[in-house]
């Protein structure tokens, strides 16, 4: 599950570990967008999160973009700088 991201990485929770240093390959779509980007990272932290009662075990787990066209860090760049802005 995703919580942040930016044109550099992205910070989300998984089920699983996965080791710090992995390389990894991911496919996503900005909301509002019909457009895929792919983009390859590496993992840069695992840590486990403190379950909630009854809850299974989660990994905080952050990917550092080490692939990434410029076509998608413009749509995440301007898609960041959405958020950014006051209502």
């Amino acid at each position: 599950m995703l919580r942040d991201i930016s044109e550099i990485g992205l910070a989300c929770s998984a089920p699983h570990a996965i080791a710090e240093m992995t390389l990894v390959g991911l496919d996503f779509s900005l909301p509002g967008a019909t457009e895929r980007h792919h983009v390859k990272g590496a993992v840069v932290r695992c840590e486990p999160v403190k379950p909630l009662v009854g809850s299974k075990k989660r990994w905080d787990i952050a990917v550092y973009f080490t692939e990434i066209t410029p076509i998608t860090r413009a749509a995440l760049k301007h898609y960041v700088a959405k958020g950014k802005r006051a209502p």
